[in-house]
């Protein structure tokens, strides 16, 4: 691969990921993160996280211990806390393209590879979220490439060095969402490996994958081995509560993902071509290489499948593995005379739409679909009345965990009915659904001093839009003694 190619694709990644980081709005996700991020930082407590001042144990603290870094550097900064899952996203990248080419060891199929990766929307939005899943994708995806060159490529002391580095990538990826990416990306492409691509001898080899394992669970299972010495009792409550939640949450029946090939967009057509295994046995060439890239990716399918939780999202670490099968269509066309300049102009366009859209889409875009009568909570920040005033929610009310990231501070819950609380708190300031005399007990709000500081509503949506909703709407006021 010259070096024209390398730089086109450090291109295209650092505007897929870099261009205009902070433009979209937060997500609940993002806001969780940066929200855990930076109360480790305010609080001064890195190993047991805290999410508005509740521990925060059912996410692996890898990307929050980065945010933390980031807020320490560029505190309050969301461009800032999106570009380390930008960089995990072009590691992520990087990884694709070096098992395209390890695949078939041609530096177009790579190419085409990579350019279908960094089209799919899902892939361009997690890479500009500063989210969990990238991280732990990113590293699987490296693990799984120096798995490949331990098993295939590697003899005598190097496979020890490809199968430790894949140990220490898999323990990242721990780190990073637990086993969801041993689940969606690592097991199906060791079923495929063994089924379709396996190494021609093991000898010399098992040992030093015993070894990665050792690597992955020490990397991955230190800082559990920590909380379980400390925190047994908050961390079995969070197994049981998450192990709940994928048997009971967003339950979907097993064909929910039957649309998957959709997640692909403009290459939808295309995954769906892929899949018709009987007719590229004797069109594509390399149909062995063809034939594990997409049954990796079917594999990836049924598994996630099983799983009674189902997200869209989820198919996110398909991502790959739709790249890599759509590619060896698009060559094949490429090489048809009748198909390939028609082929080529499709392929590019797409590429420059994104291109496009991503160096000045990005904030029309957020503008248009954004709340026109938004008046966030933030503009809470630079009110001097309330410098150094804690907040406070009714302990009766339920509080999006949006408003704590945008309020840049806790809002912690309190009974406005016990005056005695109420006291012990003052001053503060109550975030509450309705104004303040409703909230608070008229013998209790007659020895205060009110100062109505707003009515601040959070929705990201407009009204017309069927996602807004009044849980965002809040008014805030400062309460002191008289």
């Amino acid at each position: 691969m010259n070096a024209k190619t390398k730089f086109f694709i450090l291109a295209i990644c650092l505007v897929t990921f870099f261009a205009n980081i902070g433009a979209l709005p937060t997500d609940i996700m993002e806001s969780r993160n940066i929200i855990t991020a930076r109360e480790m930082v305010s609080d001064g407590c890195w190993l047991v996280p805290t999410m508005n001042g509740e521990l925060r144990l059912a996410k692996p603290p890898l990307p929050t211990w980065v945010g933390g870094l980031v807020e320490l550097a560029c505190p309050g900064s969301l461009a800032a806390q999106r570009v380390p899952a930008a960089i995990m996203a072009s590691l992520w990248t990087l990884f694709t393209l070096l098992i395209a080419r390890r695949l078939t060891g041609r530096n177009d199929f790579a190419i085409v590879t990579t350019v279908v990766f960094l089209t799919l929307y899902n892939v361009v939005l997690m890479g500009r979220s500063a989210t969990w899943d990238i991280y732990c994708h990113s590293f699987m995806m490296g693990a799984i490439y120096f798995l490949i060159k331990g098993l295939k490529d590697a003899t005598g002391a190097g496979v020890w060095g490809w199968l430790l580095a894949a140990g220490a990538m898999m323990g990242l990826s721990f780190l990073g969402k637990g086993p969801v990416s041993f689940y969606a990306l690592l097991l199906p492409f060791a079923i495929a490996f063994c089924l379709w691509w396996r190494p021609a001898t093991m000898r010399g080899k098992w040992l030093p994958l015993a070894a990665s394992v050792a690597v992955a669970l020490v990397v991955g299972g230190a800082y559990y081995a920590w909380l379980v010495g400390y925190h047994l009792p908050e961390l079995q409550q969070v197994a049981h509560r998450e192990s709940g939640a994928w048997v009971n949450h967003n339950v979907r029946p097993w064909y929910y993902y039957w649309r998957f090939f959709l997640e692909g967009g403009a290459w939808a057509p295309f995954i769906l071509a892929a899949m018709a295994i009987p007719y590229w046995k004797k069109r594509i060439a390399q149909y062995p290489e063809y034939l594990f890239a997409v049954g990796w990716m079917l594999l990836q399918l049924v598994l996630l499948s099983l799983m009674p939780e189902k997200k869209m999202r989820y198919l996110l670490p398909m991502a790959p593995t739709m790249a890599m099968s759509v590619a060896f269509v698009l060559l094949w066309l490429i090489g048809k005379n009748r198909y390939g300049k028609a082929t080529r102009i499709y392929m590019w366009s797409i590429l420059g739409i994104f291109v496009v859209a991503e160096l000045f889409l990005l904030r029309p875009i957020g503008a248009l679909f954004g709340n026109p009568e938004a008046h966030s909570i933030a503009l809470t920040r630079q009110d001097k009345r309330l410098q150094g005033v804690s907040f406070y929610h009714n302990a009766n009310e339920d509080l999006r965990i949006e408003l704590v990231y945008e309020a840049g501070k806790k809002i912690l819950p309190l009974n406005l009915g016990d005056s005695a609380l109420v006291a012990a708190k003052l001053p503060c300031a109550i975030v509450s659904r309705e104004p303040i005399e409703k909230e608070i007990p008229a013998n209790i709000l007659g020895g205060l001093r009110v100062t109505r500081i707003g009515t601040f509503d959070d929705n990201k949506h407009p009204k017309s839009n069927r996602h807004y909703t009044q849980a965002f709407v809040n008014h805030v006021t400062l309460i002191e003694r008289k």
